[in-house]
Formats: structure tokens, C-alpha cells, sequence
């Protein structure tokens, strides 16, 4: 965290209100004595400077910043640019390959499944899924146990009434695919119980 003394003046203001400028990992934040004036993300206002400080522009407000010692805000404020710029890049890095595997998952089942299985938000849950596992066994082969049987009742009823399945049942998908799923999810129940303490 990194403090400057500053003075505030919005413009055609004269005088200015003496306030300390903190920086703070990625966010700044201005206060006034005890008061705080206002705390933003950086990628959420504008910095202009200016010959005795900077220019302003937050929520459709604008405030000339005068501070004494401008470099070294300047040189702090470009270091936390900077973090920022890296961790976005780091953030893609990491989920491009999320997104290609996604998409030719998609590309090979996408018949078979709905489109919301193809998401961020499933790989999530399937990493979480794998953690719970670790931490709780039992719990989770429960889970899986109850899930199977569901599943295999489900594609009975669909196997059945084929009127049910066209209505039911995403693209090319069969009444033997939600069962062989729900074999499937029973069998991993069974296998992660075995393994349970």
C-alpha cells in the first residue's frame, strides 16, 4: 500500500481540499481526513496528467489531483499497472486451453449433450466435483450412487416411450446413451465407496 498527499479540486475550483491518495494492490482510494471521498478499481477511472498533478475521470466526475511529489505516484501507478496487464494475460493463458478443450469436446458430442455442458462453469464444477472427493469420499459416492440410479431409471422411462425421448432427450441423443450414462455414474459411485475410508 503506497500513500500520497495530494490536493483536490474539481475544475474552476480555486482552492483545493487537502486529501491522502492510497494505492492499494489494484485499486485507489481518496480520502479526506476521516472521511472517504471514494475508492476505485483502476481499470475503472482515468488518469490524465497534468503540469502540477493529474486529471481524474470516475463515474462521470471529473477532480485535478495537485500532489508535490508526482513522480513517485507516477512510479507507483505504473508498477500497479503493470501487475494488472500480467495477471490478465496469466488469467487467458490459463483458460485458452480450457476453451479449446471445450470446443472440441463440443465439436465431437455436441449432438449428444446440451450446450450448457460445454462451459467454464462445468469445469468448475468438475474440478470442485474432484476436490469434495478428495475431502469426501462417502459424501460424494453417495451422491454419484443416488445420481445413477436416477439417471438409469430416467433412460428406462425413455427407453419405453419414444414419444417421451423426442421430447426429452437433446439432439441425437438415445434412450441407451442416458443409460449407458447412468451405468456409468453408478459404477464411479461404487468405485469411489470402495475407496472411501
Amino acid at each position: 500500500m503506497s500513500s500520497f498527499s495530494a490536493s483536490l479540486k474539481t475544475l474552476g475550483d480555486r482552492h483545493g481540499l487537502p486529501a491522502t491518495i492510497v494505492l492499494e494492490e489494484n485499486r485507489l482510494s481518496i480520502e479526506a481526513g476521516e472521511e472517504s471521498i471514494g475508492d476505485w478499481s483502476l481499470d475503472e477511472i482515468r488518469l490524465e496528467p497534468t503540469p502540477t498533478g493529474y486529471r481524474m475521470a470516475a463515474e462521470g466526475e471529473q477532480l485535478l489531483i495537485e500532489m508535490p511529489n508526482a513522480e513517485a505516484f507516477e512510479s507507483e501507478l505504473t508498477k500497479k499497472s503493470r501487475a494488472i496487464k500480467v495477471t490478465l494475460p496469466n488469467k487467458e493463458a490459463i483458460l485458452k486451453p480450457v476453451d479449446r478443450g471445450l470446443e472440441a469436446a463440443e465439436e465431437r458430442w455436441g449432438s449428444l449433450l446440451p450446450e450448457w455442458v460445454f462451459t467454464r462453469v462445468m469445469v468448475g464444477v468438475v474440478i470442485g466435483t474432484l476436490l469434495v472427493t478428495i475431502f469426501l469420499p462417502g459424501l460424494v459416492s453417495t451422491f454419484l450412487l443416488i445420481a445413477g440410479l436416477l439417471m438409469v431409471m430416467f433412460g428406462a422411462v425413455v427407453y419405453t416411450d419414444s414419444m417421451l425421448a423426442s421430447k426429452w432427450l437433446p439432439g441425437r441423443m438415445s434412450p441407451m446413451h442416458v443409460l449407458l450414462f447412468g451405468v456409468v455414474i453408478l459404477m464411479l459411485g461404487v468405485f469411489v465407496g470402495v475407496l472411501a475410508p
